[in-house]
């Protein structure tokens, strides 16, 4: 009887762990297919049998386009839109958790209905704002676009964060003579870290990802970010798939390094605002 418990634990496990196997290779392949495609070039993309581990393709995305300037573009853009959310939305959902005064639920909600509106919406009057001001076909106004998208999704992620913590902590704080800023900078957001660094990190993935606004602010080919230029190998009559999976290819690895740098803070930080207290 315990010889039969123990053969179907073990049969158990071994198709438990084949079944994770299979769905492993499932997520893994597309990612696999292409890269590979990324280093196929002509007739070898469409070769039967495939070749699964040909060896060209980047060389000639990089010479014959500016791949390495919409990678640069993007990171400008993505990181300032990025730090510009953080700054403005931790200062809004610290004051949205931590402060009473007339008109809190007013603004809240306010903020929340921004949210709810389709980015298309905003785009015209956006951009109409921006010609005025001269910060069309710049990178700076696609960073500001970005910003004013992501900043109530930041304001929200982390005023859960902040009511998460136990306030106790910053009324000590305060009998000890701290002032509001200083305990919002030396006390709370080293306790808010995980949940500050998830909610940058999805702040700069929708600012690297963005691809509407960007198409419509900038014109300039040189000013293109990442999705503007992959667009760009979309053609009428011709479209030359390795290339363009060769680009993607490489836009793929900065989200990746920065997520294995802070995944274990960003781990912890999708939890951050689970439990309050």
């Amino acid at each position: 009887m315990v010889e039969l418990r123990t053969v179907r634990r073990f049969a158990w496990k071994v198709g438990f762990h084949a079944s994770l196997l299979v769905l492993l290779a499932a997520v893994v392949f597309p990612f696999y297919w292409m890269v590979k495609t990324s280093m196929d070039t002509g007739a070898g993309l469409f070769a039967y049998p495939p070749r699964f581990l040909p060896l060209d393709g980047y060389t000639e995305v990089v010479k014959q386009t500016a791949v390495g300037r919409w990678l640069w573009n993007s990171l400008i853009v993505a990181t300032g839109s990025t730090v510009l959310a953080l700054v403005a939305g931790v200062s809004g959902a610290y004051g949205l958790s931590r402060f009473r005064y007339r008109g809190k639920g007013t603004l809240a909600l306010v903020v929340l209905t921004t949210q709810m509106m389709p980015p298309l919406v905003l785009i015209i009057p956006i951009y109409t704002i921006f010609i005025g001001l001269g910060l069309n076909d710049t990178l700076l106004g696609v960073a500001l676009g970005n910003f004013a998208f992501s900043l109530p999704v930041v304001m929200w992620m982390m005023k859960a964060i902040f009511d998460s913590i136990p306030i106790e902590i910053e009324e000590a704080a305060r009998v000890d003579g701290a002032s509001w800023p200083y305990i919002l900078v030396h006390v709370t957001l080293p306790i808010a870290l995980p949940g500050l660094v998830a909610t940058g990190i999805f702040t700069f993935l929708n600012g690297w990802d963005e691809f509407m606004f960007a198409r419509t602010i900038v014109s300039s080919a040189d000013k293109w970010v990442g999705t503007v230029g992959l667009a760009s190998f979309i053609g009428a009559y011709v479209t030359a798939w390795d290339q363009i999976l060769a680009a993607a290819t490489i836009f793929t690895f900065p989200p990746v390094v920065l997520f294995l740098l802070v995944q274990k803070h960003f781990i912890a930080g999708l939890g951050a605002g689970a439990v309050k207290g």
